[in-house]
């Protein structure tokens, strides 16, 4: 039998690690879900996603556990993140979870100061937390303003500018940052998201130029309306879920967090070593311009 472990670190109560070990045949387990195919030099890679324990963030955890690699989660939703990685047993793997409120700059930098002191290089850096209110832009204040740029843009720049030079003495890597193809269809009741997401794309494209010579691929994925457990309970209704599939998009699918997955398999493994600084859309061909 191969054995399995999961390390599970996190710091809101004690700065004790918590350990998990379990053995299982992990080779039975690799590539269960055809899907998805495995990527062998992702095998030993280093994976660090930030909001990794619910949506799109838990399927990329378990999705790359099952490629072999550690993975690192940062996410506010502490237990949430430990029952992700007590789901990635199966898979022969390492999961290291750190409970961290990523709109706090200070504290993200101390945590990733941890990381780069304890654990293996960042290979691939999945930079995935976000969150998309629905507000009128007239009634938004200041302060909701700059509070949404810190989750879904200063925390993308943190990462970066703490993880690059390892990544760059490494020899390479890959950083994948989640944008949404709402950057193209531009819904007007969601003006400070569009925004946000608009500058993720920017900074994929300027960032790819700077850190290319370093062999370092910056990519983006755009995906649509994504059916996570979080988008079901806040926005969806049957009449917009039905007019989505059957009249927006141009492939009549409900679109899951797994739909994404195999996309960012792609852009982490050096099967993309060519493709950098491009933005990729999944969303069944909703955003056509």
């Amino acid at each position: 039998m191969a054995p399995f472990l999961v390390i599970v670190v996190g710091f809101p109560t004690s700065t004790k690690p918590t350990l998990i070990a379990s053995f299982k045949h992990w080779e039975l387990k690799l590539g269960e879900n055809k899907m998805n195919p495995i990527y062998q030099d992702l095998k030993d890679k280093h994976i660090l996603i930030t909001g990794g324990s619910n949506g799109i963030g838990a399927a990329l955890t378990k999705t790359f556990a099952e490629q072999a690699a550690e993975v690192t989660i940062f996410d506010k939703d502490y237990e949430r993140a430990l029952q992700i990685a007590e789901e990635c047993q199966e898979y022969y793997c390492k999961v290291n979870v750190y409970g961290i409120d990523l709109t706090d700059s200070e504290a993200l930098t101390e945590t990733l100061a941890k990381v780069k002191k304890d654990k293996p290089v960042v290979n691939v850096l999945i930079n995935n937390a976000g969150y998309d209110p629905r507000c009128n832009l007239l009634e938004m204040s200041a302060q909701e303003w700059n509070d949404l740029f810190q989750l879904n843009v200063v925390h993308y720049f943190i990462t970066c500018r703490e993880l690059l030079p390892e990544m760059i003495n490494a020899g390479g890597g890959s950083i994948i940052m989640t944008s949404s193809h709402l950057v193209w269809i531009a819904k007007p009741d969601m003006v400070a998201y569009n925004t946000t997401k608009a500058a993720i794309v920017g900074m994929v494209r300027t960032l790819a130029g700077a850190v290319g010579k370093h062999h370092i691929r910056v990519n983006s994925v755009a995906p649509g309306w994504i059916m996570t457990e979080r988008q079901l309970e806040q926005w969806v209704t049957p009449e917009a879920k039905h007019k989505t599939v059957h009249e927006l998009q141009s492939i009549p699918i409900e679109l899951t967090p797994q739909e994404l997955m195999g996309t960012y398999l792609f852009l982490a493994s050096d099967t993309s070593r060519a493709i950098t600084r491009q933005t990729i859309v999944v969303d069944a061909g909703y955003a056509q311009t």
